[in-house]
């Protein structure tokens, strides 16, 4: 059923380990405008980034068009630090401005919104695909990193999922929702 007073839906779920990757086709519709990603993912190799990419009809996309911006505040022993990372013109965006650990005591979660998914224009306005959200890491040189980051993808298309994976190495284990919802 379509919620159109803003409530959210579950749209699909996942849960695994030991793969290369992890992709959802066919969960972002024209029914909901926007979507709420939640998920936890571990690296088989330690200090590896999470990477996100659009997908279309079973296709990851792998043009050079994500733009995007990472802000952290990073905690470790005795000291706090910040961190900002940027890029224009990737073919992934990430949602850390650090690598996450292998360690089987924490994951890299992330809380996402991903707007307009389905947009077949986005040369202006909202019919531009974005997703913001934050990120919590426990990185590889024993840090608590907290990240907010933004992206927008500058290619027209119908994009109906998302490819995930680490910047190298496999994905140990992992857990997703997506929820779809319209703003009211």
């Amino acid at each position: 059923a379509v919620d159109n007073a803003g409530g959210l839906t579950l749209v699909a779920s996942g849960t695994g380990s030991s793969v290369t990757q992890v992709n959802f086709d066919s969960v972002f519709t024209n029914a909901y405008k926007a979507y709420r990603f939640i998920g936890g993912f571990r690296p088989a190799t330690n200090s590896e980034d999470l990477w996100f990419v659009f997908r279309s009809g079973g296709t990851t996309t792998t043009d050079s068009e994500y733009r995007y911006i990472v802000g952290a505040e990073i905690a470790e022993s005795g000291s706090n630090s910040d961190a900002r990372q940027s890029a224009w013109g990737q073919t992934y965006w990430k949602c850390s401005t650090n690598s996450q650990s292998n360690s089987s005591n924490f994951m890299q979660y992330v809380d996402m919104t991903i707007m307009n998914p389905m947009a077949t224009s986005t040369t202006f306005g909202a019919d531009d695909a974005h997703a913001f959200g934050t990120s919590l890491v426990y990185s590889g040189s024993s840090q608590v990193v907290v990240s907010q980051f933004g992206v927008n993808y500058q290619t027209n298309g119908n994009y109906d999922g998302l490819h995930m994976t680490f910047s190298s190495g496999n994905i140990n284990a992992y857990n997703y929702q997506v929820y779809g919802y319209n703003p009211s």
